[in-house]
């Protein structure tokens, strides 16, 4: 368990670095889409950065999704090797998936986005939206998510164990 803590960990940092650097390298409208509609509306103009910075940020963030990948493959891998049951596994799975979410809502949803103006300083045109006070703008859709990682853990844990094993077999 304390592996799968320290993985989900280093995704969260690594998705906190890319959050930091994407201003510089991805179209506005990539950047402000996740942020409240008026902040979208009011910085999409601002100029794109050059397609060689685009294609970087693309990369990185091809990067980075490989290294989540590969963190969830050494958790599915280590599950199976411990072979564990289904709550052991769930409650696996479920860790790696909260802890990162957790992050993401507190790091970087409430303090860099809300608090920190650090968009603020590439997209100076939004500095006067309300959307920036708005704590609440995305509740729904983080909600909408940790309803549904119950059931995405309970899939994966069924996988994972002897359960899905049988399954497999049977296929």
């Amino acid at each position: 368990m304390k592996q799968t803590v320290k993985r989900s960990l280093g995704v969260s940092v690594l998705m906190a670095v890319l959050v930091l650097i994407l201003p510089c390298l991805a179209s506005p409208k990539l950047v402000l889409r996740l942020l409240p509609k008026d902040i979208y509306e009011a910085g999409k103009d601002h100029p794109a950065p050059s397609k060689k910075r685009q294609l970087i940020g693309h990369i990185l963030t091809l990067v980075f999704l490989g290294y989540y990948i590969r963190m969830m493959k050494k958790n599915a891998d280590e599950i199976r090797q411990e072979n564990l049951g289904f709550a052991e596994a769930f409650k696996r799975l479920a860790a790696f998936l909260y802890v990162e979410k957790l992050f993401d809502i507190i790091v970087l949803d409430q303090f860099l986005c809300m608090s920190s103006g650090w968009f603020q300083r590439f997209y100076p045109e939004t500095k006067s939206c309300t959307g920036w006070h708005n704590r609440g703008w995305n509740n729904r859709q983080q909600a909408a998510r940790l309803m549904l990682y119950p059931m995405i853990c309970a899939v994966q844990a069924h996988l994972l164990t002897k359960g899905g094993q049988q399954v497999a077999g049977k296929l």
